[in-house]
C-alpha cells in the first residue's frame, strides 16, 4: 500500500495533481477488483474509472469527499483499502485547490501585465505626439530669432539686439525644460520648492495649530533632485511636526556652501521639542534625497535641511 500510494504521489508531483487524482482512481480500481470507482467532492465527479457510476453511488456522497468502488458490498480489506486512498485523496483535492487558485491568480497577473504593456505603449505614443508639438513651434521660433540675430532682415537696434538675446535665451531654457520633462527614465524631481513650502507651512497656521509663520525664499525657483513624493513627504512631516510644537516659525530658504545643495532652515522659538521618533523619520527622508538633517543645539537654535539642488532646471527670467 505504502508503494502505492508513493507511486500516486510521484505522478502527481511529475504530472500535476490532475494526473495524481486519476492514477488514485485507477489503482482503487485496481486494488478492489472493482468494475468502477470515482473520487466525489460532494455531489461533483473529480476523477473516475472503469464503468458509470450507478446514480446511487453518486448520492451517497453529497457534502463529503468519497471514493466510491461499484459493485458493493466490500470485505473489510477493501474497505481498509479505500479509506486509505480517500484520505490521500482529500490531500490531493485540497492541493488540486491551491493549483487551481494559483492559475487563476496567474491569468490575472498576466491580464494585469498585458494591460500595463498596453498602458506603457499608449503613454509613449503620447509622449511622442507631445514631442512633436512642443518641439516644431520652438524650432520655427528659434529659427527666425537666429536669422533676425544673422542681419538676415536688416540692421538691428540696441533695443532690437537686447529683446532678441532674451529670447534666445527663454528659447533654449525652454528647449532644455522640454528635453528633461520628456526624457526617459529620469527621475521626476520638483522644479520650485517654494509652492509646496507655502503650502505646507502656511496651512498648517491657518488650522490653529501654529501661533505664527514667517517665510523667507528667494526669488528664483528653488529647484531639486529627487522624487517629487519624497520631496514633499519630507516638507509636510516638517511642517506638521512644526506646528504641533505651537511654536513661532520662521522657514528660510538659501544656497548653502555646496553650490549643488539648498539649505531649508527652520527656526521654532518657544514650543516643544522634536520626537526623536520625528527626527529619525526626517533625517531618513533627506538621506534618501542624498542630503542631510542637523537637528538644534545649545548653539544653535534652527533645525537645519540640506537638499539636492537640479542645476539642469532654468531659471526664470524676469519681465
Amino acid at each position: 500500500m505504502e508503494r502505492v500510494l508513493a507511486a500516486v504521489a510521484e505522478r502527481a508531483l511529475r504530472c500535476g495533481t490532475r494526473a495524481g487524482l486519476e492514477a488514485l482512481v485507477r489503482e482503487a480500481l485496481r486494488l478492489t477488483g472493482a468494475s468502477g470507482a470515482a473520487l466525489y467532492d460532494g455531489r461533483t465527479c473529480v476523477a473516475r474509472a472503469g464503468r458509470a457510476a450507478p446514480a446511487r453511488a453518486c448520492a451517497t456522497t453529497a457534502r463529503r469527499q468519497a471514493l466510491v468502488v461499484w459493485p458493493e458490498p466490500l470485505g473489510a480489506t477493501d474497505q481498509e483499502v479505500i479509506a486509505r486512498l480517500a484520505r490521500f485523496g482529500g490531500s490531493l483535492m485540497a492541493a488540486y485547490a491551491r493549483e487551481v487558485d494559483a492559475g487563476a491568480r496567474q491569468a490575472r497577473l498576466l491580464e494585469a501585465k498585458q494591460r500595463l504593456e498596453r498602458a506603457v505603449s499608449q503613454a509613449e505614443r503620447r509622449r511622442s505626439r507631445a514631442s512633436h508639438d512642443l518641439r516644431t513651434p520652438l524650432m520655427v521660433m528659434k529659427g527666425y530669432v537666429e536669422m533676425m540675430v544673422k542681419g538676415t532682415a536688416g540692421p538691428l537696434t540696441p533695443a532690437m539686439q537686447r529683446y532678441l538675446d532674451r529670447m534666445q535665451r527663454v528659447a533654449n531654457d525652454q528647449g532644455a525644460l522640454i528635453e528633461r520633462r520628456l526624457a526617459k527614465g529620469v527621475d521626476e524631481g520638483v522644479d520650485d520648492l517654494r509652492p509646496l513650502l507655502r503650502s505646507a507651512f502656511l496651512s498648517s497656521a491657518r488650522g490653529g495649530r501654529a501661533a505664527d509663520v514667517t517665510m523667507t525664499l528667494p526669488d528664483r525657483p528653488v529647484a531639486l533632485k529627487g522624487p517629487r513624493t519624497s520631496v514633499d513627504l519630507l516638507v509636510r512631516t516638517l511642517a506638521r511636526a512644526v506646528a504641533a510644537s505651537g511654536a513661532a516659525v520662521t522657514v528660510r530658504v538659501e544656497p548653502a556652501e555646496d553650490p549643488d545643495m539648498w539649505r531649508l532652515r527652520v527656526d521654532a522659538r518657544g514650543g516643544r521639542a522634536l520626537p526623536e521618533k520625528t527626527a529619525a523619520v526626517l533625517r531618513h527622508l533627506a538621506q534618501r534625497l542624498r542630503g542631510g538633517l542637523s537637528l538644534p543645539t545649545v548653539d544653535e537654535d534652527g533645525l537645519v535641511v540640506h537638499l539636492p539642488a537640479d542645476d539642469t532646471v532654468p531659471a526664470a527670467h524676469g519681465g
